[in-house]
């Protein structure tokens, strides 16, 4: 028994350490691969994916209302008073004729040479006594005090035209429901691209950084010693101090931004906050794999996502324009009813017989005059395409701003990046032989610490203008729909 219970939690314990170890594995994500991953997992793209499939089932939705509509439904009734109805009594006459007849018969009888004058007067006596007796209404109960009725009713649309246009335009709406999950994406992945390159341009910044405080640290500490023993004015090891402190409290911020924006990542791409992830890709890398391949795209407005978002809107708009044109054809339904009543003074009595009822027929509703309100309705869906046209009018020329705005800024940093990186070569140089020489006792800190400031800055500018290199790269591949393929 002793040994089962130790088996049981040795086997809990490595369940727990499996565990653990398959929550803190590190996903590792080039650019590529995020931004797939974010196309398939991130929350927002989700809802749109979600949208789209809402108004497929809109399609149906519409379908259905021309697909026969079958419904039963049964109905159970507890008169507690029959109601009653006052009618012209239409056997007053009958009882009328009736008694005159016999009035006549029985006076024949006993005066048989009776002149048509007394025949006459006994008629209208015999009738003026029935008429006194009956009334001239008859106050009648219709109905029994239970009754039990099902119906069974279907109905078909035969011709419809404005249902015909009501299910083109929910096929066209879910054409820009797929539109918009388009641009979503691309936008996703245009953020996602963004927010990596700027981990990568940290990365590659912390890693200058490191290098030059390594470098710098040797000298602090060569100086720290040399000042201790009093053989230079200790001003010379306080500017090298001042300049690898603030190297560090550099590369500390750099440090912190790096973590909030793989948190930012993590959130654009679908994961946890707590997700452990890394990125594979290298800056540096990615451009001498790029800057042989510069970007010719020439724009083309259909590729844009907004332009073919507001065509999709001008059609829809002229299919609106022909629903309400239709309507003023005629529309023919058909329906067919069938119907069972069992009725009873007792509700033991329901269901011992049943009456039927069945009938079929076509309704056809020809519009006539509806106080022009469907002219009304024609004329502003005209209105709209004249609006969505002129929209679409102003998005071509903002199309074509933009796409030469991004070329001309990719351009710009193509050209300048050779230059900043020859300038930042430069000032690494530069720093290399003013800490040698200082290294030698032949330069001052003042020189060393100049050499140092100028290559932070080189450095800054030259990875500035790298990662501008690739957010105009993705601008421009944007700006000419080449990222909606």
């Amino acid at each position: 028994m002793r040994h089962t219970i130790i088996v049981s939690i040795l086997i809990s314990m490595l369940l727990v350490l499996q565990l653990n170890a398959q929550t803190n594995t590190v996903q590792k994500f080039s650019l590529q691969e995020a931004v797939e991953y974010a196309k398939k997992y991130n929350y927002t793209l989700k809802n749109n994916a979600l949208e789209v499939l809402a108004a497929q089932k809109k399609v149906n939705e519409v379908l259905a209302m021309g697909l026969p509509n079958v419904s039963a439904s049964g109905t159970f009734m507890n008169n507690l008073q029959v109601p009653t109805q006052s009618l012209p009594n239409f056997l007053k006459p009958t009882f009328v004729g009736s008694a005159m007849g016999q009035a006549e018969a029985a006076y024949r009888q006993q005066n048989p040479n009776a002149t048509p004058q007394e025949i006459e007067n006994v008629r209208n006596q015999a009738a003026a006594a029935v008429s006194k007796e009956i009334p001239d209404v008859i106050n009648a109960g219709f109905g029994r005090p239970y009754s039990l009725t099902a119906n069974l009713d279907a109905t078909q649309l035969l011709f419809d035209g404005g249902f015909l246009m009501g299910v083109k335009a929910s096929k066209e709406f879910v054409n820009i429901s797929k539109i918009n999950l388009k641009r979503n994406e691309v936008e996703t992945e245009v953020s996602v691209s963004k927010t990596y390159y700027s981990i990568l341009l940290i990365k590659t910044n912390l890693e200058l950084i490191d290098a030059n405080l390594e470098a710098l640290s040797k000298t602090k500490y060569d100086l720290e010693k040399i000042a201790q023993n009093g053989l230079m004015d200790k001003i010379e090891y306080d500017r090298i101090a001042l300049q690898y402190s603030m190297l560090e409290l550099q590369r500390d911020k750099l440090k912190d931004d790096s973590k909030v924006l793989l948190m930012v990542l993590k959130l654009q791409i679908g994961l946890n906050v707590t997700d452990e992830i890394e990125l594979t890709d290298d800056l540096l890398k990615m451009y001498e794999s790029s800057k042989n391949n510069l970007i010719s795209l020439k724009g083309d407005v259909t590729n844009r996502l907004e332009y073919q978002a507001l065509s999709q809107a001008i059609r829809l708009n002229q299919l609106d324009k022909k629903r309400y044109q239709f309507g003023y054809v005629p529309s023919l339904v058909a329906f067919f009813t069938h119907q069972e009543s069992s009725f009873g003074e007792k509700i033991g009595d329901i269901g011992s017989k049943w009456f039927p009822g069945t009938y079929w027929g076509l309704k056809l509703t020809v519009p006539i005059f509806d106080g022009l309100k469907k002219n009304a309705l024609i004329q502003q869906s005209s209105i709209n395409i004249k609006k969505a046209e002129n929209d679409r009018r102003v998005l071509e020329n903002a199309i074509a701003q933009e796409t030469y705005k991004a070329r001309t800024t990719y351009e710009r940093a193509s050209k300048q990046i050779a230059i900043q990186k020859k300038n930042f070569d430069l000032a690494q140089e530069i720093y290399n032989r003013t800490q040698l020489k200082y290294n030698n006792g032949l330069g001052s800190s003042l020189d060393l610490a100049n050499a140092l400031k100028d290559l932070e800055t080189s450095r800054t500018s030259y990875l500035t203008t790298l990662y501008d290199y690739f957010v105009a790269q993705l601008d421009l591949r944007k700006a000419t729909g080449d990222l909606n393929k």
